[in-house]
Formats: C-alpha cells, sequence, structure tokens
C-alpha cells in the first residue's frame, strides 16, 4: 500500500530571533546599530523568551506572513528549510505563523559565522539525526553550514533526507562548493533507504559543481518543468524596481526508486513585485522590497511510497 506525501524546500531567508538593536544620535533623525558586544558589556540584557518572533526579528512580521504563505499555500508534510538562526526560531514560526502545522522540528548548530542552519519540519516522526558539521578536508570543515541527515518514518516506510546549504556565490566559491558536493555524494552513497537530497545549493544544474551529485542515481524533479519555468531565485541588485537574474539554486533531487511522475510546483507568489521582469500574481500581503517571503522560491513535489 502505497502513501502518498508532500515534500519541499525553502530557504526561508533569515528566520532569526534576534532584536535588531538601535540608538537614535543626537540631532540625527536617523538611528545607528548597537555593537551588541558593547551593550551586554556595559551591563545590557538582550532577553528572548516568550516573545514572539515577528517582535524580535529584523524582518517584519508582514514579510514573515509571507514566508508562511509560502508554506500553508502548499501543505507539505515534510520541509527543508535554510537560513534559520536555531530551534528556537523553529517552534516560534510553526507556532505563531504555521498554527503548529508540523508536529516535529529538528536543527543543529552548523559552521556558518551569521549562524544561518539548515533543519528540517515534519509531520511525520523522525527516526534518527546526524550531522556532518565536523567533516574536515585537511584541517578545514567541509561545509558551510551542514549535511544534515534526518530519517523519517512514513507509516513504517523508511525515508533519508540529506539537507544542505552549500556556500554562497559571494567571492566565487566553486572549489569549495565541488568539496560539498563531492562529500554529500560519498554520504548519500552509503544509504540502504530511499532519500532525498535537499537545499539551497547556490549552484545552476549545468555548472561543474553539480556533476558528483547528478551522477548518483537521482532525479532533478526540477528538470520536469519547461526550461524557462526551473528557476528558484531571483538575484536583484539594489532596492526598488529593478530586473532579476533567475537561476535553480534549489533543489529536490529524489532517489529513482520513488521519483515517480509527479510534476513539481514552485511557489512564485512570495517575490517582491520589485522585480520587474517576473509580473505573475503575487499574495496578497506582497508588494515591494521587504514584504517578500523569500528571494528564492519554494519547491514542492509529490511522492509516493
Amino acid at each position: 500500500m502505497t502513501t502518498n506525501i508532500r515534500i519541499g524546500n525553502f530557504n526561508l531567508e533569515n528566520l532569526f530571533t534576534r532584536y535588531t538593536l538601535l540608538d537614535t544620535e543626537k540631532g540625527s533623525r536617523g538611528k545607528k546599530p548597537i555593537d551588541p558586544q558593547k551593550f551586554v558589556k556595559e551591563g545590557g540584557t538582550i532577553l528572548m523568551l516568550k516573545r514572539q518572533l515577528d517582535k524580535l526579528s529584523p524582518i517584519s512580521g508582514n514579510q514573515r506572513s509571507a514566508t508562511a504563505k509560502v508554506i500553508s499555500a502548499n501543505g507539505p508534510d515534510i520541509l527543508f528549510v535554510q537560513e534559520v538562526e536555531n530551534i528556537f526560531a523553529m517552534r516560534l514560526f510553526n507556532t505563531y505563523f504555521l498554527k503548529n502545522h508540523f508536529a516535529h522540528a529538528m536543527l543543529v548548530d552548523g559552521n556558518d559565522q551569521r549562524d544561518i542552519d539548515v533543519g528540517v519540519y515534519s509531520r511525520y516522526p523522525i527516526t534518527h539525526v546526524r550531522s556532518y558539521a565536523d567533516d574536515l578536508d585537511g584541517k578545514d570543515k567541509i561545509f558551510s553550514r551542514d549535511c544534515l541527515e534526518v530519517g523519517f518514518d512514513i507509516k513504517g516506510k523508511l525515508l533519508t533526507a540529506f539537507v544542505n546549504h552549500f556556500k554562497s556565490k559571494i567571492g566565487g566559491g566553486e572549489v569549495q562548493r565541488q568539496r560539498q558536493a563531492a562529500r554529500v555524494a560519498k554520504i548519500v552513497a552509503q544509504t540502504k533507504t530511499a532519500f532525498v537530497i535537499a537545499g539551497d545549493l547556490n549552484m545552476s544544474p549545468d555548472e561543474v559543481e553539480m556533476k558528483p551529485l547528478l551522477k548518483l542515481p537521482v532525479e532533478n524533479v526540477v528538470a520536469r518543468l519547461p526550461q524557462d519555468e526551473q528557476w528558484t531565485h531571483a538575484y536583484k541588485r539594489g532596492k526598488g524596481p529593478r530586473k532579476a537574474e533567475f537561476n535553480q539554486f534549489d533543489y529536490l533531487l529524489v532517489s529513482k526508486d520513488i521519483a515517480g511522475s509527479a510534476v513539481p510546483i514552485i511557489e512564485r507568489r512570495g517575490l517582491s513585485q520589485d522585480i520587474t521582469n517576473f509580473t505573475a500574481p503575487r499574495f496578497p500581503m506582497v508588494k515591494g522590497d521587504g514584504t517578500e517571503a523569500s528571494d528564492h522560491c519554494a519547491v514542492f513535489f509529490d511522492l509516493e511510497l
């Protein structure tokens, strides 16, 4: 008997539970950031407990509502996420914005100095978790954040996911992304179950760094869409109305034994309306910059297990 589930991947773009510390300068209408270390050293206290996410995050409450709308409009059973500060942020977001849609959440702190981690939401029980954040290539850590391995019990059937957020395009990073892809491929080659490689990989399918992953028995399910509909990331230089550069950076690489024949959904209604070369409908709360759900599009896919 088969079980139908919907999986998804979404870079949530800075899901933080941080105060934005500002101070008004005398004689100025503007505000300048406070150094948080100096603030604490001088006796200040930053408290986060029992506060709603939209009271803490530098991202507006409206923007977090748009992020949640992308998720709730598509109803995933399992969602792989990137750019989350900690498990506390995941739980608050699930409670206040997703109305407890997910029963389980998992995140392990990774290597990013900005504290943007990878995580998983699930409506199904999580059976095991393993972090590869400490894997080394010589003296250097391989993963910019982590490759987070998570197992799920789908009504008695085991599904394993490998959640990633590879080195960004800032400053190039081709060698590091290739090293990360090769390590993920080696890890995945040992798995004995149906699996999914998910994440923001910061590279297009035709880039050389992707080759170790695409040599695995997987399918990039986004490739089932027409070529001009496969993009998942909109990079727009600067604020205000501008053209964006479109790429597929966000992936669900599904093992061929469970890939089936479904067509993926790329949810773009959360993108800023200040992208002038994409004029399709948006969610009602999404207007210009600062109201968008993310600069990434969520990818959803229906599996039969």
